[in-house]
């Protein structure tokens, strides 16, 4: 279970975000169990922005898939 943790995104704006409600959608919980509620929340949490390298929506689904990522890899069994 998650106790405590932190996330930012940086390239969604100009300056790096903290995600507070992913952050709290994963507190007390198994993180397999809290990820989709997690990835759903990163929407209240970031507002991409559009530029030369890269649109809003790619940039939402970038973090999404990188906290999926980011899930799977620290909770693989060794």
């Amino acid at each position: 279970r998650v106790t405590h943790g932190r996330l930012a995104f940086g390239s969604m704006a100009e300056t790096t975000r903290r995600a507070g409600a992913a952050e709290a959608a994963f507190r007390g919980r198994k993180p397999a169990d809290a990820l989709q509620d997690a990835c759903a929340a990163l929407a209240q949490d970031l507002a991409p922005i559009d530029d030369i390298r890269s649109e809003a929506d790619y940039r939402s689904d970038v973090a999404a898939r990188l906290l999926e990522q980011f899930v799977r890899v620290t909770t693989a069994k060794r």
